[in-house]
């Protein structure tokens, strides 16, 4: 069910926008680095080495979107060595397998709307007014962008990584912001249908565990 919601989520995309390798062209195309901050850097007045922030590894990023944003550490644990980003940011995975498996997320749910995670993490920032974080997520989960992003790869086998330089030189037809958010809108409304099937499945199994243990216990 999740893969079906997943597919009308991208059937609205192109629906609106036209699939990313074959845009709709009445609007002007840019490279992604102009309507996105790339691997943003950390904001220096955040130093409160007690300031509880999320941790999300690689393994807290599913193929679907989902993101668990429940793991809490310390800022002085995470300040070094990890990847930064703020809530509403797009997680974008580098790193063969996770890459071409379709590993990424829009970032909700912080704590205290910060986090720090995987440094196999690329992140993208919307720029207020000219993106919208679910239509730029979205744009990174086609199999269309996958694929270009697997050519453009590099490092050795089993540690290729995608380069920051192809995001930032990756062109996109950039729709009216009002176009994107009509369509963040209507992604926030699939969402909650997920949410609603995987709380229907986990009472059901829950149900039938129940059931196992009363008539075979």
């Amino acid at each position: 069910m999740t893969n079906q919601l997943d597919e009308l989520i991208k059937a609205r995309f192109v629906e609106m926008f036209g699939d990313p390798a074959n845009p709709i062209n009445i609007w002007a195309p840019e490279k992604l680095e102009k309507i996105c901050i790339l691997n943003p850097k950390k904001e220096k007045k955040l130093e409160n080495d007690d300031l509880d922030v999320s941790f999300v590894p690689m393994s807290a990023v599913s193929e679907h979107g989902a993101i668990d944003t429940t793991k809490v550490k310390k800022y002085s644990e995470v300040k070094k060595g990890f990847t930064y980003f703020l809530e509403n940011d797009v997680l974008f995975a580098k790193i063969t397998p996770c890459m071409e498996n379709g590993k990424g997320a829009v970032a909700t749910g912080l704590k205290n709307k910060k986090g720090f995670g995987s440094t196999e993490f690329h992140v993208l920032r919307p720029i207020k007014g000219k993106s919208n974080p679910y239509w730029l997520y979205t744009l990174t989960s086609f199999q269309s962008f996958r694929k270009l992003a697997e050519l453009n790869m590099t490092g050795s086998a089993g540690q290729k990584r995608v380069p920051i330089k192809f995001l930032q030189n990756y062109k996109v037809v950039v729709p009216p912001i009002e176009l994107q958010n009509e369509f963040a809108n209507f992604v926030r409304q699939v969402d909650k249908s997920k949410v609603a099937v995987q709380k229907s499945l986990d009472e059901t199994q829950k149900l039938y565990d129940s059931l196992m243990q009363e008539y075979f216990g």
